[in-house]
């Protein structure tokens, strides 16, 4: 804590020789008593975290950042086309699949750094951009996850607010694993082999969730979510009934879905999974809330590739409009400034942060056994 005290003598004599000044010599010069201390309160520290991060240019836009990476999307679009074309009528079409939902779950990575503001000048453009992504690139609804994302980064990793680890089959917490019932409670209790068959579906979940909120909930633009949203449908099932047939169409279709949930459910999976679990009261500022309930995944160029800007979900989480070329440069300022302030600033590998997300599902999935039934699970594995 700084304290800032007056010299209360150079303040009297500063005074007093201004009213001799000005005065006649039998008038007694008034004193002026010196003001009292001043406390200065501590800076916050993410208040300063952000001016140096801020005067390092690291939160300016630049979107020509992006011309490569869309190359690079067109080209595998481009290349997927071709190959389906020349495989159709044989099983090896199936292989496409893979390639397609690595482009989906690529756009999907655009979509979500298009509604963070982070790619074109302005917020419009951006959200433009954003609903093009989301509703006629991927078959969602911008403004639904929008608002759940939105929920997610003010609150991460807190009970009974977070989206992302309320409700469902999957517990995080050892109190949501006991209190579970029925279907529910068997799916817990098992959710270490089972993650994986979950997030495959999760691309269909999105989908399923996004249709109820155009049709339930007011948009910003209704009609123009909703309009984008069928276009999607309409071009993407006729395209591939046109090319494989009905049947093989939809085949295609159901394996890509699959894929791609199973990606982007894998790209999101690390990043909270198996960190600090904030319950309702609990009381934390803005930078060690955002800091203890993240991970990091090491740098690398197949890690920042295949993860888009989940990579670094510290520091996205501190600067949700940081575009993703800098997160890694704030990187070492943010480490700094949490050792700085004893907060625990956690970064592993993408291996060992699966490793530990296992752990964590099948630990509290424990909680889920009835004591009776503990022995016989202990004996089985």
């Amino acid at each position: 804590m700084r304290v800032v005290s007056a010299n209360a003598s150079e303040s009297t004599r500063t005074v007093s020789q201004l009213f001799a000044a000005s005065t006649p010599p039998a008038v007694t010069p008034t004193i002026v008593p010196a003001p009292p201390e001043t406390v200065m309160k501590p800076a916050d520290p993410y208040v300063e975290l952000k001016r140096v991060i801020a005067g390092r240019g690291l939160l300016e836009r630049s979107p020509r950042r992006q011309i490569v990476p869309s190359a690079g999307h067109a080209l595998l679009l481009a290349a997927i086309i071709v190959g389906i074309t020349f495989t159709r009528g044989t099983w090896w079409v199936l292989l496409w699949t893979a390639p397609a939902a690595l482009l989906f779950g690529q756009i999907g990575f655009l979509a979500h750094d298009a509604t963070h503001n982070q790619i074109l000048h302005t917020s419009r453009a951006n959200y433009i951009l954003s609903v093009l992504l989301f509703n006629l690139g991927l078959g969602g609804s911008r403004g639904w996850w929008a608002e759940r994302h939105n929920t997610h980064h003010a609150q991460p990793n807190r009970l009974g607010v977070d989206p992302d680890i309320e409700g469902g089959v999957v517990a995080v917490t050892d109190s949501q694993a006991r209190e579970s019932r029925g279907f529910v409670r068997f799916m817990i209790r098992n959710q270490g082999r089972t993650i994986a068959p979950l997030l495959s579906l999760s691309a269909l979940q999105i989908r399923a969730y996004s249709a109820l909120f155009i049709k339930a909930r007011s948009l910003r633009n209704p009609r123009a979510e909703l309009a984008l949203f069928a276009v999607h449908y309409a071009v993407y099932v006729t395209a591939l009934v046109f090319v494989l047939g009905v049947g093989g169409g939809l085949l295609f279709a159901a394996v890509h879905q699959l894929l791609l949930g199973l990606y982007l459910g894998a790209a999101f999976l690390p990043n909270h999974f198996g960190m600090t679990v904030l319950m309702p009261g609990d009381q934390l500022d803005f930078l060690p809330r955002q800091v203890v309930t993240a991970r990091n995944l090491r740098a690398g160029r197949v890690t920042d590739y295949f993860f888009g800007p989940l990579g670094c979900q510290i520091e996205h989480h501190l600067f949700p409009a940081m575009p993703r070329h800098n997160l890694r440069a704030a990187g070492p300022i943010v480490r700094q400034v949490c050792q700085e302030q004893g907060i625990l600033y956690r970064e592993t590998s993408p291996r060992e942060a699966f490793a530990q997300v296992y752990r964590h599902l099948r630990s509290v999935g424990r909680a889920a056994i009835r004591p009776a039934q503990v022995a016989e699970v202990d004996r089985s594995a």
